[in-house]
């Protein structure tokens, strides 16, 4: 009677098994899509778009700067950026990349404080630090260049004699 009961049991248990798996499939989407649809709400209120053609507004007056003669197609290339790292072309895997990190209730926390003063503040401050602070970072470096050639020349040299 107990062996039967337990064959029993197994045979439901490997049964119900696609259901319960399923259960959790449809569980783990409805996770999915809510943070990324919470995601979607935080970029937007963290004015991504904006900043994506902030950005790309400088890469390309960075490539003119670099090359002066491409002020004459700054449209074209100004084109070129926004298609291929524009909002549009970035903001799916960028939800994604978000919704990856961040459980759903963790981004509507972030979306409320994004949705403050002092998260609005941060919004338009941050492409300034950091391009300020890539400044520090290759102010510091540019006053180490000799040092860095020096290494990079003593390291070829016993590379070259170890051979």
């Amino acid at each position: 009677m107990f062996k039967q009961t337990s064959i029993s049991l197994l045979l439901v248990a490997i049964l119900a098994l696609p259901f319960s798996l399923q259960a959790t499939e449809t569980k783990t989407t409805i996770s999915a899509h809510a943070a990324n649809s919470a995601a979607n709400t935080l970029l937007a209120t963290m004015n991504m778009k904006e900043s994506y053609e902030g950005m790309i507004t400088r890469i390309t007056q960075m490539q003119i700067q670099s090359n002066p003669q491409l002020k004459a197609i700054e449209p074209t290339i100004h084109a070129f950026f926004t298609k291929y790292m524009g909002w549009e072309a970035q903001r799916g895997d960028i939800a994604a990349l978000y919704a990856k990190n961040y459980t759903a209730e963790e981004l509507a926390e972030l979306n409320k404080f994004y949705q403050t003063p002092l998260g609005q503040k941060t919004v338009q401050l941050m492409p300034q630090l950091a391009a300020a602070g890539a400044k520090i970072g290759q102010s510091k470096m540019m006053g180490h260049m000799p040092e860095m050639k020096a290494m990079i020349e003593a390291e070829l040299k016993k590379a070259h004699t170890q051979k």
